[in-house]
């Protein structure tokens, strides 16, 4: 087998991207729950929000590896947060000039311009510890491995005891 290395800025582009739409997915069905108490669970978001969270997170991963072992992770957490903010108010002002932003926060009373809210700070906190804690760091380990045959990597792995165990 033949390491082709670490993932290209393209792939963990995508994996950052489909693990916000499908984050924001989840949130805004969780979110219509405990609001509306609607057991339904309609979540929805924009396909910019593809873009929004890709392109948010490979930042979020500069300023990991720039600020990992210096700074303590409160700190790190609140300047991520402080990065989504940025981030989402400057993209939400963007896509507003185009009358295409998705999202809208005039109903939050700690809102700005609609584009931006304070009551989700606990949220993006949460969510920066898991980009941090999970997702970031075994997007980092992940390498392609060229083989001649692609099954013989889920037969590798089974003859290795990554099988699931059973009794």
């Amino acid at each position: 087998m033949f390491d082709q290395g670490p993932l290209s800025i393209w792939v963990r582009f995508y994996i950052y991207a489909i693990h916000g739409y499908f984050s924001e997915v989840m949130f805004t069905a969780a979110w219509e729950f405990v609001v509306n108490q609607n057991w339904k669970f309609p979540g929805n978001t924009s396909v910019w929000s593809l873009f929004i969270y890709g392109g948010s997170s490979l930042v979020m991963e500069q300023m990991y590896l720039r600020l990992n072992g210096k700074v303590p992770l409160l700190v790190r957490l609140l300047m991520y947060s402080m990065w989504i903010y940025l981030w989402e108010f400057s993209t939400g002002l963007l896509l507003t000039q185009f009358n295409a932003c998705p999202w809208d926060y005039t109903p939050f009373e700690w809102d700005f311009l609609g584009l931006i809210t304070l009551e989700y700070f606990p949220f993006w906190m949460l969510g920066t510890l898991i980009n941090e804690k999970f997702l970031m760091k075994h997007t980092f380990r992940l390498h392609f491995v060229d083989t001649p045959d692609p099954a013989h990597n889920i037969e590798h792995a089974s003859s290795n005891g990554c099988e699931r165990k059973t009794k």
